[in-house]
């Protein structure tokens, strides 16, 4: 029968077509460019027909990678390079989610073609500018998009497949000083009175008393345990770590766990955004807002550096590389330090 578009007043739905049957009766479909053909079932705007346009209209090409050239393409040739590849577990994870959540970005919102299916020849430094302004209520997020996007685009100008990189000028948004709130002892102490036991005041205890990662707080269990330290490395940076166990941590730690913290179906959480988010909402539960698991282990690096623990030092227990993560804490405290005794000379005047 003849195929027609459907009329937009009668399901102000996109990209659906109707053919006619010899009946009478309507048949239709979801078409859009670059995608297959999808038969609508039962009648409009029935729970089965719903079901399947919702279904057509998150679709996205799997074969997309396939096609050379195109920045889904390119993203899948970066992140099996060296580059790539040589990062930790939990760093590749992190990447890959937000590298597939820009791939999945459309590149007008007013039409369904994604950033996927673009010709990275055809990119320009407009595109990269959306893709960061996307995330601008998350300033954090916004940057890290185009801190990937260097390092895609990068290795891309070393294959040739682009002539200049588009991130590299583009620049990044501006973020409030000092990323991540530092928790402070009111703080901890609101959290402490509201929890007082169970996985929340257990999850607590861990970072409080140790500054690990989500990460690492995610997968700990007695395994780790090995004659009162903490031994493991570091899902982010690989890095061995062995941290005293303290006497409340001795204390509260689960014997017969094989990881510590287990959710309300008494498994561990599924991902590191889980474990951050369950911290978030233990907190709020608390009265505290805007304090991370993060917070915590800004709050001890803080607490150690101004006790006199070195730029080495501070390495060593958070699971760090370079003595740069560790210098402001470091400089911070050295700074208060100076500022006491500069006072107090006055004081003696």
């Amino acid at each position: 029968g003849a195929e027609t578009v459907s009329a937009p007043v009668l399901f102000n739905l996109e990209h659906i077509t109707d053919r006619v049957n010899a009946d009478g009766s309507k048949r239709y479909y979801f078409r859009r460019r670059g995608q297959p053909i999808c038969r609508l079932p039962g009648e409009p705007l029935s729970d089965e027909f719903m079901a399947v346009y919702r279904r057509c209209e998150a679709w996205t090409a799997p074969s997309v990678a396939l096609q050379e050239g195109t920045f889904a393409w390119v993203c899948d040739q970066y992140m099996n390079c060296l580059a790539f590849t040589s990062k930790a577990e939990a760093t590749r994870a992190a990447r890959r989610r937000i590298i597939n959540s820009m791939l999945k970005e459309r590149i007008d919102q007013a039409h369904p073609e994604t950033f996927a299916h673009e010709a990275v020849k055809g990119l320009k430094r407009a595109h990269i500018e959306v893709l960061r302004d996307r995330k601008a209520d998350n300033p954090n997020a916004a940057n890290e998009r185009m801190k990937i996007l260097r390092q895609i685009f990068k290795f891309a100008v070393s294959k040739q497949w682009m002539e200049v990189n588009l991130a590299r000028d583009a620049e990044n948004l501006r973020t409030p000083k000092g990323g991540h709130e530092t928790a402070t002892n009111e703080q901890l102490a609101a959290y402490f009175a509201f929890h007082k036991s169970g996985t929340a005041h257990l999850a607590m205890t861990i970072l409080k008393e140790t500054g690990v990662r989500v990460s690492d707080l995610r997968v700990l269990g007695r395994q780790h345990v090995k004659n009162g330290v903490l031994v493991f490395k570091t899902k982010k940076t690989d890095m061995l770590c062995e941290l005293p166990i303290s006497a409340e941590l001795h204390a509260a730690l689960p014997r017969d766990n094989m990881t510590f913290l287990l959710s309300e179906l008494g498994q561990p959480f599924k991902s590191d955004k889980a474990m951050s988010a369950r911290v978030a909402k233990w907190f709020r539960q608390a009265g505290v807002d805007d304090v991370t698991a993060h917070g915590v282990r800004k709050w001890l690096a803080t607490k150690m550096a101004e006790n006199g623990t070195t730029e080495w030092q501070l390495c060593a227990s958070f699971g760090w590389r370079d003595p740069k993560e560790a210098r402001p804490y470091v400089q911070a405290a050295s700074r208060q330090k100076m500022a006491r005794e500069a006072f107090a000379k006055i004081s003696n005047v």
